[in-house]
């Protein structure tokens, strides 16, 4: 449940409570600890129990693994993509051009396009000399701010002779936890486009959509990430001047609904060139069997949703699988059901949760209907 205070008055703290409460008048047991999991258990969200995993790190290699068998049994591979070890700079790079990407972000946070020599070289440098930087600039601001403490000074660990300490952040573990290096895969019409499945682990889609955009540089001066606060900032010495490449629909991009009746002449075109008729605007089979498999089967690590992103291949024709994400965002699910869900709206945090929470109702709803169906098919066969 949300954290909230016990005497302040929260719509999802309450939305929540409410929920909860009908489920346990329903005969559910909810359970917060994995030792008490069985087969019949529903996973409301990610399982991060401390006695399943005892690191982040081993929650996230489970789950990759399990995704990745799902992967090889339905024949969808993901672009060729290399890891950053533990204390250097990967030494087998993907070809020029290829992307920089935190995996763990979505809305287009955090990716960057590295088309060319210099660019690499401004990112090791980056790599190389960004704690340092970073630092001096973070020692830079406090000092601005508390201009009151002439001999203000900071130690190494970032303590300084005050009751004042700087936030160090360690980059070089940033890169290994994080940050990937990928294969960049061109997609068909002059738009960056990417599918993203929005799947429940009661094997069903919920809703899909194709995204699109312009492939225009990002021009905001609002840097959210540890790596775009200095890679996107024109004032930085590590900026890359990459053009963008992603389809986000927070992020500015337009989104096409799988199973509208009716598109435009330029979403039926888009559509058309990514293989996927119009006047039958279905996931394609490949994508579908990923989608399912992986919601699946990774119950335990992911819960009840999960939002798969895919990108189609316009050299081989074929669909790539490019990312999850365990709390998607939900316009393709809005859109499916016309709710209310704008990036830009006042209360969008509490409209997401609250939609959020929705969904993976829905999704238990799905289940709970399957597991009847079966039962009762099973009396009917005796």
């Amino acid at each position: 449940m949300p954290n909230c205070p016990s005497n302040e008055s929260n719509p999802v703290y309450e939305a929540y409570k409410k929920m909860f409460q009908y489920l346990y008048a329903m005969d559910y047991k909810i359970i917060t600890d994995s030792r008490f999991v069985n087969e019949n258990t529903f996973f409301f969200s990610p399982c991060l129990d401390k006695h399943v995993n005892k690191t982040r790190e081993e929650y996230h290699d489970k789950k990759s693994k399990k995704i990745n068998l799902c992967l090889i049994a339905t024949r969808i591979t993901p672009p060729f993509t290399v890891e950053f070890p533990a204390d250097t700079f990967p030494k087998i790079l993907p070809a020029f051009p290829f992307v920089l990407k935190n995996q763990y972000e979505q809305g287009g946070v955090e990716k960057f396009f590295i088309k060319n020599e210099n660019q690499l070289q401004i990112l090791k440098k980056f790599y190389k000399e960004i704690n340092l930087y970073d630092r001096e600039k973070r020692i830079e601001k406090l000092k601005k701010e508390y201009y009151y403490y002439p001999d203000l000074e900071f130690d190494e660990n970032g303590k300084s002779n005050h009751v004042i300490s700087v936030n160090l952040i360690n980059y070089q573990k940033e890169f290994h936890e994080n940050m990937v290096l990928q294969e960049y895969i061109k997609t068909p019409t002059k738009y960056n486009t990417s599918l993203r499945v929005l799947t429940s682990s009661s094997g069903d889609i919920l809703a899909a959509s194709l995204k699109y955009a312009d492939d225009t540089s990002k021009t905001e001066e609002d840097y959210y990430g540890f790596f775009d606060r200095y890679l996107s900032n024109q004032a930085s010495p590590y900026f890359l001047g990459s053009g963008s490449i992603i389809s986000n629909t927070v992020a500015g991009g337009s989104s096409i609904l799988l199973g509208r009746n009716d598109y435009s002449e330029l979403e039926q075109e888009i559509l058309i060139a990514h293989g996927i008729n119009p006047n039958h605007a279905t996931v394609p089979t490949k994508v579908r069997k990923a989608s399912l498999a992986i919601a699946m089967q990774c119950a335990h690590e992911i819960g009840a949703i999960c939002g798969l992103d895919f990108i189609y291949n316009e050299e081989q024709k074929s669909w790539k699988y490019l990312e999850e994400h365990e709390g998607p965002m939900l316009y393709s699910y809005a859109e499916k059901y016309h709710l209310p869900y704008s990036y830009e709206a006042e209360d969008f945090y509490t409209t997401h949760q609250l939609l959020d929470m929705e969904i993976r109702l829905h999704a238990l709803v799905l289940t709970m209907q399957k597991k009847q169906s079966l039962v009762s098919n099973l009396g009917k066969k005796k």
